[in-house]
């Protein structure tokens, strides 16, 4: 993702993926991809992704994760600001094959701050 290669991202896409946001609204592959390839490259950006839980059964997986991407960014007058999102997802990986593929991923919890201060804060329903 953080290539923007849109080719390797939809490699691990089930060809029924998902990706549903905070406020509910649900993306197919092709959509999620685009998103993905219209971000602008950050040479700021740091991110992290802990993997929380793992739970498996059969052929399916289902992953709890946190993602936490920090940058700098100039505000309106100029003046650099830390930059946090955190967010908590839950992905569910199938393996129809040989290959794991992700099927779904579900946004439950997105978090911003600006400077420490946190601006905004969504949770699933």
């Amino acid at each position: 993702m953080a290539a923007h290669d849109g080719s390797a991202i939809a490699a691990i896409l089930a060809p029924d993926f998902t990706s549903v946001d905070t406020s509910g609204q649900t993306d197919t592959a092709a959509q999620m991809i685009d998103g993905v390839n219209r971000l602008k490259s950050d040479p700021n950006k740091k991110s992290k992704t802990t993997l929380e839980t793992v739970s498996r059964q059969g052929d399916t997986a289902l992953v709890r994760q946190r993602y936490d991407m920090r940058t700098t960014k100039a505000g309106s007058d100029g003046v650099q600001h830390q930059i946090e999102l955190v967010a908590l997802s839950t992905d569910t990986w199938v393996k129809p094959q040989a290959v794991w593929l992700m099927q779904r991923t579900v946004t439950n919890e997105l978090s911003y701050f600006v400077d420490g201060a946190m601006v905004a804060h969504k949770v699933r329903p």
